[in-house]
């Protein structure tokens, strides 16, 4: 499927939000999407997305907020092209001629009120603007003097001792760099962005286990990078774990994947709310799984009990 090429030609509003819950729902701007027969709600959304993109003529942008609460920018034309992006979307800027022409409508509208007023004929009185970058404002001249003044001779200075050397003293260690803060909404690497874009495609045309398989090497990719707790690499564990709900065929490994994406977050010091979100989610597999297995929910109710108590015992301040 192709893509958008030229992500700048596209005009950077409107910018719509897509949040997808932990249960399954989608919102567009905070409004419910009603799913379509057969689809998911991403992909009911996106199909939203795409019939505006088609009234408006040209792709759009927007911003999908995963369950795990990563966002992911993307660019969605009428033709389903879903586009990732490696940067958040740009702010539109305020053109300096509208906001100019603003504030001379502005100016005259007041001058036409004060004549009004007075009955007499108002003049605007002139913008104060601050100087233009690159021309230093002229310096005030002082008058000139009404008599010359008369010199005053000056003693000469007296001898100065020659300065002392400084101690020596040992220079500093250099401090150690601070590690910034963990962005767990960083949006995924432009080099990372084509694995990101396959998932998406192929979970618009309905194939699940194609977008499951393109999750796995997205996390694989990013675990050789950045190492197991990394977001992205935990992110592509939590979109390989929703894909494994969406499929509904193999509920241990749901309840496993989800188990594992919450024990990561929890080592990895996630918010919280997205972490509980996920614990959740694996104990409503494992009922599933309870529900059609129930030798191999027992197999896995240790592990549900352990990480149940790692993420919601008392953690450390």
């Amino acid at each position: 499927m192709p893509v958008v090429t030229d992500p700048d030609s596209v005009p950077l509003t409107p910018v719509y939000t897509i949040v997808i819950s932990a249960a399954g729902e989608a919102t567009i701007e905070g409004e419910p999407v009603d799913p379509l027969p057969g689809q998911d709600a991403r992909t009911s959304a996106l199909a939203d997305i795409r019939v505006r993109a088609a009234r408006r003529g040209h792709p759009i942008r927007i911003n999908a907020k995963e369950p795990d609460g990563s966002v992911w920018p993307l660019i969605v034309d009428h033709d389903g092209a879903v586009t990732p992006l490696g940067a958040p979307h740009p702010a539109p800027a305020v053109a300096e001629p509208v906001r100019r022409a603003e504030e001379s409508v502005r100016a005259g509208e007041s001058v036409r009120a004060e004549s009004v007023r007075t009955g007499e004929p108002g003049r605007a009185e002139p913008v104060v603007r601050a100087e233009e970058p690159g021309y230093a404002a002229a310096a005030p001249q002082a008058p000139e003097p009404a008599f010359a003044p008369v010199p005053v001779p000056v003693p000469a200075p007296a001898p100065v001792a020659p300065p002392t050397a400084p101690p020596v003293r040992t220079p500093a260690p250099p401090a150690v760099p601070r590690k910034p803060p963990v962005d767990w909404r960083e949006p995924v690497p432009v080099h990372h962005a084509p694995a990101f874009a396959r998932i998406v495609a192929a979970e618009l045309r309905g194939d699940l286990a194609a977008a499951a398989v393109a999750a796995k090497e997205l996390e694989a990719a990013a675990d050789r990078e950045y190492g197991p707790l990394h977001p992205h690499t935990i992110g592509a564990l939590a979109t390989r774990a929703w894909l494994a709900l969406l499929l509904q065929e193999d509920w241990a490994s749901a309840t496993r994947l989800h188990l594992r994406t919450a024990e990561r977050r929890d080592t990895a010091r996630a918010p919280l709310p997205e972490t509980l979100r996920t614990l959740r989610n694996a104990r409503a597999a494992w009922q599933r799984l309870a529900a059609t297995d129930k030798a191999e929910a027992e197999d896995i109710r240790p592990e549900l009990l352990r990480v149940s108590e790692l993420i919601e015992g008392e953690r450390p301040q």
